[in-house]
């Protein structure tokens, strides 16, 4: 069955759209951009995704093959492990499944453990007492050691090995969004490792086009 074509819902800025464009600009995957205003969703998203939100991928296979014609897929980390198992030339999960698995466990960890504390520091710290930014702080450093020691620990550059995996290209983005924030959380610059490790992935010229204005539409 022939590769299908791709069109990408998606908002530039959306951390969860960043990983899916990421993958598809890391295996050089032509595809199409439908740039979303967060305000009022295109038609073609708000009947094919059933939250409404981007991501969203629809995949097109040719009329003739046996397959569906079409497929909406959604959830980030789906959309990215469908593009890199449907196109396997540079492949961005591991040839071992334990260390598949370990992806999937960091993937997991960053959008239900680490996520809510970024959301917290980000949109709610006016409105913590002392004590809670206090205990905010501190989950905050325990999330930064986790990558430190998951990067001092690897065997290479990246979070599992010598090359850039899903693992890498789902974290980075919601890190990239912490080192943003304001105010700057200073403990931040005690992670060597991991700055080195987020700055070499802002380097690679996939999240340069990534973050190109002038989108494929």
């Amino acid at each position: 069955m022939s590769n299908p074509t791709l069109t990408l819902h998606s908002y530039r800025r959306c951390p969860f759209a960043m990983r899916v464009r990421m993958t598809l600009e890391e295996k050089q995957i032509e595809y199409t951009v439908i740039e979303e205003n967060l305000s009022e969703f295109s038609k073609e998203l708000l009947e094919a995704h059933p939250q409404a939100r981007v991501p969203l991928l629809i995949a097109h296979w040719a009329p003739s093959e046996s397959s569906p014609h079409s497929m909406a897929i959604y959830e980030s980390s789906i959309i990215t492990e469908f593009v890199d198992e449907t196109f396997t030339d540079k492949p961005l999960m591991p040839k071992d499944a334990g260390d598949r698995a370990k992806v999937r466990l960091l993937t997991y960890w960053c959008d239900q453990i680490f996520k809510p504390d970024l959301d917290l520091y980000k949109y709610e710290l006016k409105n913590l007492t002392s004590e809670e930014f206090a205990q905010l702080r501190v989950r905050l450093n325990s999330h930064l050691r986790k990558i430190e020691t998951e990067l001092s620990e690897s065997q290479g550059n990246f979070l599992i090995g010598q090359s850039i995996t899903l693992a890498d290209i789902h974290l980075f983005p919601l890190f990239r969004q912490f080192k943003r924030a304001t105010p700057v959380f200073s403990d931040l610059s005690h992670y060597s490792q991991l700055n080195h490790w987020l700055e070499s992935i802002l380097a690679r010229p996939s999240f340069e086009r990534v973050m190109n204005k002038n989108l494929k539409v």
